[in-house]
């Protein structure tokens, strides 16, 4: 992959892949109106049953090409990251789509971007934050109460809670299948190629340990229509990125 902006080495945006990130998040899962979702999800990606998620989350994440990164440049390896997924099909194969993704850095959002994420920044992303030596908090467990918020300009574009009742397993959690996304880059004058293609997310060393599990609470201003919650969760997650490959 080229160095982007075309500027090469320090002053590079992205460094070179594969991506490898960990994750701590705070997730509600809820059903919402098809046809509602419909409206967020391009073609040829179609809704499946109205299955949804949302999250924030906490994100520490290296490249191959320089992990080094997170001892001497840690700004360019920590961010936060808030979103709605959909979960859709593209033909037979099932996955998840996010119609917006909320992110706190540059680099962040132009990798997502790069790779058919459907990112934009956020002004302010913040979770609940236990810490095991603050005497004034209790450490995660049954009787938790967890929050997280996001705010693009004046909105708090997405919000959720989450009340942990037990410990659970990863298969506790909803599965959606593989990861979706749409690389698009319009014409800007008719002497421009035009990159319109929908894409899967190629990840790999996929692993989610430390789940908890309760109910929860959400609001977002994504139109969505009624929503029914399920569940809430608090877990996890590690996973390698290398790129995402042209869906035909």
């Amino acid at each position: 992959m080229l160095d982007h902006p075309l500027s090469p080495g320090p002053t590079s945006a992205i460094e070179k892949g594969p991506w490898h990130y960990g994750a701590d998040y705070i997730a509600v899962y809820f059903e919402a109106e098809p046809a509602s979702l419909q409206s967020l999800i391009p073609k040829p990606f179609d809704v499946d049953g109205g299955l949804c998620n949302a999250y924030v989350c906490e994100i520490v994440s290296v490249g191959d090409s320089n992990p080094e990164m997170a001892a001497t440049r840690p700004d360019r390896t920590v961010y936060q990251e808030a979103a709605v997924g959909v979960r859709c099909r593209h033909g037979e194969k099932a996955g998840v789509f996010y119609p917006v993704m909320w992110v706190t850095t540059e680099w962040s959002l132009l990798r997502g971007i790069l790779n058919g994420y459907q990112k934009r920044l956020a002004d302010a992303i913040s979770m609940t934050k236990l810490h095991p030596s603050n005497p004034g908090l209790k450490p995660l467990g049954p009787g938790s109460d967890l929050g997280g918020f996001c705010v693009k300009g004046p909105e708090t574009t997405l919000s959720l809670r989450t009340r942990i009742e037990r410990q659970g397993t990863p298969a506790d959690l909803p599965s959606f299948g593989a990861t979706f996304g749409f690389r698009r880059f319009p014409q800007t004058d008719r002497s421009q190629g035009t990159v319109d293609e929908p894409v899967e997310i190629l990840k790999s060393n996929s692993r989610v340990t430390d789940v908890w599990i309760g109910s929860g609470e959400v609001r977002t201003t994504l139109e969505v229509g009624k929503v029914k919650t399920l569940m809430g969760a608090a877990y996890r997650s590690g996973f390698t990125i290398s790129g995402s490959k042209a869906l035909t």
